[in-house]
């Protein structure tokens, strides 16, 4: 393989593993875009969709070279993201040999993954302070943090299949709702609103709707608006999972 190949293979997979670990299209675009001009290529063009990467360059002799891959499904891991960018500024400062640059990308992947008890601990910290903030008694907390405790272990089991967001975020939602009923009625939580409006910040595509704007406000208003109307879509799901759950289980308490 040429440098020119080297290269446009690291650049191409670096992008898509940012994007997959949830970076903002824009920045990915800008990543590849830094990494290409620090070994002297020219006539860079880059075409990328959430689901799609396309680069093409020319080396300092003009040999021109094209790379496209398909985007995995993304999966926020903020820790793998810090490190993908970590080393882009490395290998922009540093220009290594181009024959290094896959090692250093497998490398870069090898980050610290935190123990199901503490990501757990984590979830609970959050979600039993939001439940305060909004004036939660401490059933509400209890019955929100043990509803955050199975919607982990289903949206790890969901997550394995790779099932549609739309459809997971019914399902979680329905689940959700439904436990949220049954401890309000079994005397445990006092407000259902509370309860499962402190459950839904675990479900609430956040950081791709911020992606979304952004991508519009930057002026990739293509891809912000397809962004933005999935975002739509599983917001929706979440609230036909919530109904769900009301339309069967509400008559179980008083609203």
């Amino acid at each position: 393989m040429s440098d020119l190949e080297y290269i446009l293979d690291f650049v191409v997979n670096l992008g898509g593993k940012m994007l997959g670990t949830g970076a903002n299209l824009e920045r990915v675009n800008d990543t590849m875009n830094r990494v290409c001009l620090s070994y002297n290529l020219n006539s860079i063009s880059i075409f990328s969709l959430s689901k799609t990467i396309i680069i093409s360059a020319k080396s300092s002799n003009n040999f021109p070279g094209t790379r496209q891959i398909a985007v995995p499904r993304a999966v926020t891991h903020l820790e793998k993201l810090k490190c993908l960018n970590q080393l882009s500024r490395d290998v922009c400062e540093n220009t290594p040999p181009p024959q290094t640059l896959s090692a250093m990308l497998e490398e870069s992947e090898n980050v610290k993954e935190y123990p199901l008890s503490i990501v757990i601990l984590g979830y609970m910290i959050a979600l039993t302070s939001m439940c305060g903030i909004y004036g939660g008694s401490f059933g509400d907390m209890l019955s929100a943090n043990l509803i955050t405790i199975i919607l982990f272990y289903v949206t790890r089991l969901l997550g394995r299949p790779y099932l549609n967001r739309i459809i997971s975020n019914t399902l979680c939602m329905w689940i959700a709702g439904s436990l949220a009923v049954f401890f309000v009625f079994a005397g445990i939580g006092k407000h259902y609103s509370i309860i499962i409006i402190t459950n839904s910040m675990m479900i609430l595509p956040g950081i791709p709707l911020v992606n979304a704007v952004r991508n519009i406000f930057c002026g990739n208003e293509m891809n912000g608006i397809l962004e933005i109307l999935k975002v739509m879509l599983e917001t929706m799901a979440i609230v036909a999972g919530l109904c769900t759950s009301i339309y069967m289980f509400g008559g179980l308490v008083q609203w």
